[in-house]
């Protein structure tokens, strides 16, 4: 399916969409705003990733990449 062929049906599909929280989500995603993320965490758990953002900056404790993660987690259930 090329790019006008999806953007054809998604028109048609906004022209029978009468469901007002539906088009307001995929105005949303359209304009690519962000619903405020603080939202999703308290003041407290904020302030925990701050310091601990600044222990990591610091280079105290311990990090790891994307792949030693997943390697970490791969390993937990051997």
């Amino acid at each position: 399916m090329t790019a006008l062929q999806l953007q054809a049906e998604i028109k048609r599909l906004l022209d029978q969409e009468r469901n007002i929280n539906v088009l307001e989500a995929i105005r949303m995603l359209l304009r690519r705003e962000d619903p405020t993320v603080e939202d999703d965490f308290t003041e407290e758990e904020l302030a925990e990733l701050d310091k601990r953002r600044e222990r990591h900056l610091r280079g105290e404790g311990t990090s790891y990449t994307l792949e030693e993660s997943i390697a970490r987690l791969r390993n937990l259930g051997k």
